[in-house]
């Protein structure tokens, strides 16, 4: 149980460092898909060395960001989940 915990705290403080880097998505953040409020940025590893480029990452609804998973189109893409957040 304790390995599952450390590993929860990793990633949650990956994540955090990840989204200070990128900046939180705001509600005026909209999918790239279909308009709605987004609540997953996905990253491409090869834009995550640049740190802070804009306009090089793509927003989903959760609803895309399954779909998108499901499809494997963004296996291995840095993904900043605040799908939590949803109103």
């Amino acid at each position: 149980m304790d390995t599952l915990t450390a590993s929860a705290e990793q990633e949650e403080t990956v994540v955090v460092e990840e989204v200070s880097t990128y900046g939180m998505l705001l509600q005026a953040d909209r999918c790239d898909q279909c308009g709605a409020q987004a609540f997953v940025r996905v990253v491409h590893p090869s834009i995550t060395a640049w740190h802070g480029v804009l306009n090089q990452d793509l927003l989903f609804c959760g609803h895309h960001y399954t779909e998108a998973v499901k499809s494997g189109k963004i296996d291995e893409w840095l993904v900043i989940d605040e799908r939590t957040k949803i109103n």
